[in-house]
């Protein structure tokens, strides 16, 4: 069995219980399991021993990220140069399904992601479209339309959406945030480029 199967029926549930999320894009029906091996970050240890409290909703997935947080193949986007040394000792992320997850489909991505407690991740933006959850924690999110800037604080069970190509910021207070992340339609393969 793969190790973060757990992780994988939580937000198999979250989805199917979030108006939000399954209105979003439908759950993909050709998971498969592929055998990524570990890869801890500061981030992920952090996640494991850091007590990060949601809503009824969301703390099931909450608590298998926790339990399995030293199984996944954790990632950083950017590099030092871009966001700075603390932040990328603060944050990380996995892909649980998607074209190169550790359950793989070519319909839909889906992310566990973590940041610090005031932390900035600066204006970015990405080919495909995008939903957050926040899980756990809360946040500032920031984002651009027509050249107006836009702001909404997200606490658990809430969600953010963006564009194709929308540019979006985001800053976490006095606590950290744990987030489930969708992606879909063109440029789901890719990755985040800061603004420039």
């Amino acid at each position: 069995m793969n190790a973060l199967t757990s992780v994988l029926n939580a937000a198999r549930a979250l989805h199917a219980s979030h108006s939000k999320l399954h209105a979003f894009a439908p759950w993909p029906d050709d998971l498969t399991p592929a055998n990524l091996p570990s890869r801890p970050l500061p981030a992920s240890d952090l996640v494991a021993n850091t007590h990060l409290t949601g809503v009824d909703m969301t703390q099931p997935l909450i608590d298998a990220v926790r339990a399995t947080a030293g199984f996944a193949n954790w990632k950083h986007t950017y590099r030092e140069d871009e966001v700075g040394a603390d932040f990328l000792a603060r944050y990380g992320y996995y892909e649980l399904f998607g074209p190169t997850g550790h359950f793989r489909t070519t319909k839909l991505r889906g992310y566990i992601a973590y940041w610090g407690s005031g932390l900035h991740y600066d204006w970015h933006s990405h080919e495909a479209e995008e939903i957050y959850l926040c899980l756990s924690g809360n946040a500032r999110f920031l984002c651009r339309n027509n050249g107006t800037e836009h702001m909404a604080d997200l606490s658990p069970g809430d969600t953010r959406a963006h564009t194709s190509w929308q540019t979006h910021a985001m800053t976490t207070a006095h606590q950290p945030i744990l987030t489930f992340v969708l992606w879909r339609g063109t440029g789901l393969a890719g990755l985040p480029l800061m603004a420039t």
